[in-house]
């Protein structure tokens, strides 16, 4: 997979950067070695320098420091003096003379680039070529215009900053609401100026003219963030549905309103999410609605009854993306929507399923329904490798039979009245110990298989209700037909 592209990377212009101002202080470092060859410095600064020192033309040799130093200076007023530049780019011009900048006479500050550090000559061959684009032979440098003319870089840039375009990042907008889900903008090539090219078109006419001519010549700039590469960002990565056809009106409810939650979700690399901070407080007043919750142990009701399926369908769909999870619980009895030990329980206080991106890439996040299921889909980057899970049940735990319960409230007492009569509230459900596994493919070859979860879920006595007044003489109780399971 390709990662984005660092932000510690040097750009073109840095580049470019990196490159022009290498080029000046290599110019400065061999006016040095000239002048250092040549000047034999003592507190007395009247040794001469040898036969065959040329700056820039001008022959020095046989010149004091002093009197170099004066020529020199001399020299580059006249030729500021008479100094013109003008700049092209189509039907723009930007015209300068010597009321546009400073003329630096101070020929002392060649020495000074000594001092300046060596990490811009680590780089062999930038250092060759570097020494190629001035002429070098024998004694005789010639010296940069931009050293010449001070504040020429900076109106160089503002020229620059005018005429460069910008490359046009391509970018994804994600909405649940509309059939496509993406909409990913074309991007754009931008132009830059070829910095390297303009100050050695510059410098090439600055050695035997005053009347410097040059077209700003441009180099494509290609985006970073392609369209291509954000339609790889919206691959669809996992998929995962639970059935909610037997569910009653207020359990579909929860489940859809949990998991629509996240519908239209992004989550960025390394954000760490919690399924209850997001869809939470599971209240009346927060839109759920009641419906069979366990607890304690047992079904029952209660709000927000249905969560739990919402937050396993998504555990599911992040295992299946290969998303590190965080935290996750079994419930206490067994459920039946998702294979032993791949469940997400939840509760507002004590149970949470919290995940992180642990990739480089979004991820975008799906949810819908039916009539009979409810699904969740994760797009992203696809990676080197699909997932899948396996549930494997290694012991049943038997029930234990019915429990019965005597009716003493009368609130059965539609379906039963007197002792010996029977109705029936639930069965008996087996418990069971099982593992899960998450399992690492490429291709339809198993490349990989660890254990995620080992899991005991508790048995489930029936219950069975028994009418609670004492039967009149002479009367028989009603046969229900309920079957009381013992121990």
């Amino acid at each position: 997979m390709k990662p984005l592209p660092k932000s510690k990377a040097l750009t073109s212009k840095q580049k470019t950067n990196r490159t022009l101002a290498i080029i000046s202080i290599i110019t400065i470092i061999l006016t040095l070695i000239i002048i250092g060859q040549f000047f034999i410095l003592d507190h007395t600064h009247n040794k001469i320098l040898p036969d065959g020192t040329i700056i820039n033309g001008y022959n020095l040799s046989g010149m004091s420091r002093n009197e170099a130093t004066a020529v020199l200076g001399k020299k580059f007023n006249e030729k500021a003096e008479k100094f013109n530049l003008t700049i092209t780019s189509q039907d723009k011009s930007w015209h300068f003379d010597k009321q546009d900048f400073e003329v630096n006479t101070d020929i002392h500050t060649v020495l000074e680039a000594s001092e300046l550090k060596e990490e811009y000559f680590d780089d062999p061959q930038a250092r060759t070529t570097l020494i190629s684009q001035f002429n070098r032979i024998g004694g005789s440098v010639n010296v940069a215009f931009n050293y010449m003319f001070v504040g020429l870089d900076e109106k160089l840039e503002e020229i620059i900053k005018e005429v460069e375009i910008p490359p046009v990042n391509s970018t994804i907008h994600f909405d649940t609401n509309t059939k496509e889900l993406f909409s990913i903008s074309d991007s754009v090539n931008g132009t830059r100026v070829d910095r390297t090219a303009l100050y050695q078109d510059i410098n090439d006419q600055f050695v035997t003219s005053n009347n410097v001519n040059v077209e700003l010549k441009f180099i494509e700039e290609v985006p970073t963030i392609t369209k291509e590469y954000n339609q790889d960002l919206t691959r669809k990565v996992a998929t995962f549905s639970t059935n909610v056809a037997d569910s009653t009106g207020g359990r579909k409810h929860n489940v859809v309103k949990a998991l629509n939650c996240f519908d239209g979700m992004i989550i960025n690399p390394g954000e760490k999410v919690s399924f209850n901070a997001i869809t939470g407080p599971h209240t009346l007043d927060n839109g759920y609605k009641t419906a069979t919750i366990i607890y304690n142990g047992e079904f029952t009701d209660g709000v927000g009854g249905g969560i739990c399926q919402a937050s396993t369908t998504l555990y599911n769909a992040l295992l299946l993306s290969g998303i590190e999870i965080n935290e996750v619980h079994k419930h206490s009895l067994p459920v039946y929507y998702v294979p032993f030990a791949l469940d997400a329980m939840v509760s507002e206080y004590t149970a949470d399923l919290k995940f992180t991106n642990n990739t480089e890439y979004p991820l975008y996040i799906h949810t819908y329904s039916d009539s009979n299921s409810v699904t969740v889909d994760i797009y992203s980057r696809d990676g080197d490798y699909d997932y899948r899970t396996r549930s494997e049940t290694i012991d049943t735990i038997s029930a234990g039979g019915d429990k019965i319960i005597l009716d003493t409230e009368g609130k059965y007492s539609n379906h039963v009245l007197f002792k010996g009569e029977y109705f029936r509230l639930s069965y008996p459900k087996d418990g069971y110990e099982a593992r899960a596994y998450l399992q690492k493919y490429l291709g339809d070859t198993l490349i990989e298989e660890s254990e995620i979860r080992h899991e005991i879920y508790q048995p489930q006595r029936g219950v069975v209700i028994e009418g609670a007044e004492d039967l009149p003489e002479g009367m028989s109780p009603i046969d229900t037909g309920v079957k009381i399971y013992t121990d």
